[in-house]
């Protein structure tokens, strides 16, 4: 599972057509983002047309969701909890960082040159 703040790669931006109508932003395959709130939420709804032509929400699977720092998004319509459309967590895997890179931001951190003794 993911922790709030931690970097993560989209692995799967393919969403139903009805997606697009409903968010703003979403997740492109291969990108890097960081987990704003993880929560749980609705995934993979059912939608059905009452007879004022109302499109409404019938069923939906409970899911882990996560809100991505990058994006911002606005509130699931078909929710009485206010809460901003957020993603599935399984499109996402953890960024697994080369470790020259964690090595030069601590350098550039802690000073370079700092890890040496001046004794």
């Amino acid at each position: 599972m993911f922790t709030t703040g931690q970097k993560v790669v989209c692995i799967n931006d393919q969403f139903e057509p009805w997606v697009y109508d409903l968010y703003r932003a979403l997740p492109k395959k291969g990108r890097a983002y960081t987990i704003r709130s993880i929560s749980v939420g609705r995934s993979n709804p059912k939608f059905s047309v009452n007879d004022d032509a109302e499109l409404k929400l019938t069923d939906a699977e409970f899911d882990i969701l996560v809100l991505l720092k990058e994006l911002q998004n606005p509130e699931d319509p078909h929710s009485s909890v206010k809460q901003e459309l957020g993603f599935r967590s399984e499109r996402f895997a953890p960024l697994e960082e080369d470790s020259e890179e964690v090595e030069d931001e601590a350098e550039e951190l802690i000073g370079a040159g700092a890890a040496t003794k001046g004794w």
